[in-house]
């Protein structure tokens, strides 16, 4: 992962630009039907279903949650930085980068800040996930 961001930071920097919003291919909606459906299935076995309602709770609870504090977050970082608040609350949602980057480039907002954002916060997770849950291990062990 960090070769391929690496490699597409370079030919970005460069002026090479090889990307550009999706079209009308129907690969993209066909694939997210055929993981909805996935999904489904699997909230579908008995054992599941018993425990789906509380979970699905928790979920959205945790997503109300989580957007929120990015919410609180983009708005005082746009307080500090004089940035539009809708681009600050894009670049800290707890989404995917395309779907920010898109939402930012139909609504005419910041979509590199958004990215920046959006890939260092990427890079954060897949940098720090490993040293963090070492050191949980050595605190639980340690207890």
């Amino acid at each position: 992962m960090l070769g391929a961001l690496a490699s597409t930071l370079a030919l970005t920097a460069s002026g090479i630009t090889l990307s550009a919003l999706p079209g009308a291919c129907p690969v993209p909606a066909t694939r997210q039907l055929f993981i909805s459906v996935a999904l489904g299935a699997l909230l579908h076995a008995r054992a599941s279903r018993a425990r789906a309602p509380r979970w699905l709770a928790s979920v959205a609870l945790g997503t109300v949650a989580l957007i929120a504090v990015s919410a609180g977050f983009g708005a005082l970082l746009a307080s500090v930085t004089g940035l539009h608040p809708a681009t600050r609350v894009l670049a800290t949602a707890p989404a995917g980068i395309a779907e920010m980057c898109i939402t930012a480039k139909v609504l005419q907002l910041g979509v590199p800040v958004v990215t920046a954002f959006h890939v260092l916060r990427y890079l954060a997770v897949l940098l720090l996930t490993g040293p963090l849950y070492r050191a949980e291990l050595q605190r639980l062990a340690g207890e």
